[in-house]
């Protein structure tokens, strides 16, 4: 291992995925732990992570941004609730969770053109985001076998694992708001 070649493996990484500035230190980390056995020599590499990371970033092969636009869009388009989306965007970009929250606006834009009125009451736009969800993966009313009490259920439970709250869950599915 040398520095060139740990730079090189940045650089490679970095044109391969879209990272942020933390998961391109953890990864190289990583890549050190498994490639260097010499301790001494790893801890020597260690401190070299900084300044590759901070070279890539000024040079715009890593940004935090767009690492966890990309994250967020992914998650909004897997059809999660928008905090869920927030948490996993944030979790799996390695950035800050304001950072995150302050590209939801554009992520919903780009990630979900079918809701025309993102700017609804919240109540309404995370029902909209449901049944935006449910039509995606194909449940729901939008099943193509047979809706039954079963299907029904595991519907509900499908949308409670990703972050949707009951009544949006009950408005999406069209479930009496009376019946428990």
């Amino acid at each position: 291992m040398s520095e060139k070649r740990l730079r090189n493996i940045a650089i490679w990484y970095c044109e391969r995925y879209l990272v942020s500035s933390e998961k391109l230190a953890h990864y190289l980390k990583k890549r050190l732990y498994r490639d260097v056995r010499d301790d001494e020599e790893r801890a020597r590499f260690s401190e070299l992570i900084p300044s590759i990371v901070t070279d890539l970033v000024a040079l715009g092969h890593a940004d935090d941004r767009e690492a966890a636009s990309a994250r967020l869009r992914s998650a909004l388009r897997s059809g999660y609730a928008k905090e869920t989306a927030v948490a996993i965007a944030a979790s799996s970009a390695m950035v800050e969770r304001e950072i995150v929250e302050s590209e939801l606006d554009n992520a919903l834009i780009q990630a979900l053109p079918e809701l025309e009125n993102i700017g609804l009451v919240e109540t309404e736009s995370a029902t909209s985001q449901a049944i935006l969800a449910l039509k995606r993966a194909q449940r729901g009313p939008f099943r193509l076998s047979d809706q039954n009490d079963k299907s029904r259920r595991r519907d509900v439970a499908w949308l409670q694992r990703r972050g949707f709250r009951m009544y949006a869950i009950k408005m999406a599915l069209d479930i009496d708001l009376l019946d428990e």
